[in-house]
């Protein structure tokens, strides 16, 4: 099934809905009426994804049988009273659809479809009471539903599942299968587990769990700018492969329609980083635009009738051997910077960074003597905090800063092996030029 036919029966069910609301809301009271069309709505989409039956109008004994005795308690978490709801519902929605001329032909008698559904209302209830129909993790949210907790408030669910994983592991699995724990070591307490999550996001907002306590990221800040003896700012591969692009562009060379080095250019600039490989396009070559980019950014390029020329920028890239007035690390640090400062000011599908403030604190980690651990969530020899592991936030905001830092391997920024990601100090300075920018 494509996009588009996915999108038809979404706008179909919709429709019908509308119609079926606006007749109701002459003999109802809104809120009653908002809440049945949210149910059927429910209904609906698992009728048409779970039983491949999209029409709204098609009832069969089997389709009624099988959508409310084993989907619907295996996908949705609800309240008694809402499953006792359900068929009034249904036998109003499937009367609607006789009278407006939406009955299917392939259905059984309109005449016959409310008696049908009345004959289900106990198999209903009796499959909604049942465990075994159910999923684990309905097993779970109903019983946080049956304590009060509001599911739709992301706090109050998040403290409920921190509660629950912090459960023994015979109690967590006794829930998931019975939906049921009359007398756990750690009754819920609603008080105390939000207060624990709140905690638990404090400290996840100053310190998430892949990266360095946030109080290390601050004296790393705090260092002085000045290089370490033996520090050398031309071992980056991201500086090394700026200058020899520059060395590439020489006295000008020309441009493709969308402002790249052409194809020979290209694979004769990878050769001199090392990386021969067959071009189609310089964009496809992350070796080669980031280094492109920064240039650009900080002047030490420019492109204009169809060629690129050198130019000279705020600092002299010169050859990486001190000059008059010019150090090496002068040149280093301002393209490093640059390449940071671009990043950061441009949106996420031009290039940008995702991460943010979590990649500046994980690049400052990386320039440690020991790196930073390309940590995984997935890896069982983690000790990753529960509520990160299962939390969608929690891992995007994990999934963004390691896009970010491979994003920088790839242009020579930065270097993996091992498992171990690691900055240079000229790098290191190159972030403190970045947070002091964005104050």
């Amino acid at each position: 099934m494509t996009d588009a036919d996915r999108e038809q029966q979404r706008h179909e069910r919709e429709l019908v809905l509308t119609e079926y609301a606006d007749g109701r809301l002459a003999h109802a009271e809104d809120a009653a009426v908002a809440e049945e069309v949210r149910t059927l709505e429910i209904l609906l989409r698992l009728k048409a994804e779970e039983l491949s039956s999209p029409e709204p109008g098609l009832w069969t004994p089997e389709l009624a049988a099988a959508l409310l005795t084993e989907v619907l308690p295996r996908t949705v978490v609800q309240r008694r009273e809402q499953v006792i709801d359900v068929i009034p519902a249904l036998v109003r929605f499937v009367t609607h659809l006789h009278e407006t001329g939406r009955w299917h032909p392939a259905s059984l008698p309109a005449s016959e479809a409310p008696g049908m559904l009345r004959a289900l209302e106990f198999a209903t209830l009796e499959a909604a009471d049942d465990p075994s129909r159910r999923s684990f993790s309905t097993n779970v949210l109903g019983h946080g539903l049956a304590l009060g907790v509001d599911l739709e408030d992301e706090t109050e669910l998040a403290a409920y599942l921190h509660w629950y994983e912090e459960l023994p592991d015979d109690e967590r699995l006794a829930l998931g299968e019975t939906g049921m724990l009359p007398h756990p070591r750690r009754p819920y307490d609603r008080s105390a587990a939000l207060r624990a999550i709140a905690a638990t996001r404090r400290q996840e907002a100053l310190s998430p769990w892949f990266l360095p306590d946030h109080r290390e990221t601050a004296r790393l800040l705090a260092r002085s700018g000045d290089a370490p003896a033996g520090d050398d700012p031309e071992a980056d591969a991201f500086v090394q492969r700026a200058r020899l692009l520059r060395e590439v562009v020489g006295e000008g060379r020309p441009v493709t329609a969308t402002g790249a080095l052409g194809r020979a250019d290209s694979a004769r600039l990878l050769a001199r980083f090392g990386i021969p490989a067959r071009v189609r396009s310089m964009w496809d070559h992350p070796e080669i635009v980031g280094p492109w980019v920064a240039l650009r950014d900080g002047g030490w390029l420019e492109v204009s009738a169809g060629r690129v020329r050198p130019a000279p920028g705020p600092v002299p890239a010169g050859d990486g051997s001190p000059g008059e007035g010019e150090t090496p690390a002068g040149f280093a640090q301002a393209v490093l910077s640059t390449l940071l400062l671009g990043r950061a000011a441009r949106a996420v599908e031009d290039g940008g960074f995702r991460g943010m403030p979590d990649t500046a604190a994980a690049l400052l980690a990386a320039c440690r003597e020991e790196g930073l651990v390309r940590r995984d969530p997935w890896d069982p020899q983690e000790r990753v905090p529960a509520t990160a592991r299962e939390e969608v936030a929690a891992l995007r905001r994990w999934a963004e800063v390691i896009a970010d830092l491979d994003a920088l391997v790839a242009t020579g920024a930065l270097t993996l092996q091992d498992r171990r990601f690691r900055g240079s100090p000229t790098l290191r300075r190159a972030v403190q030029t970045l947070l002091r920018a964005r104050g």
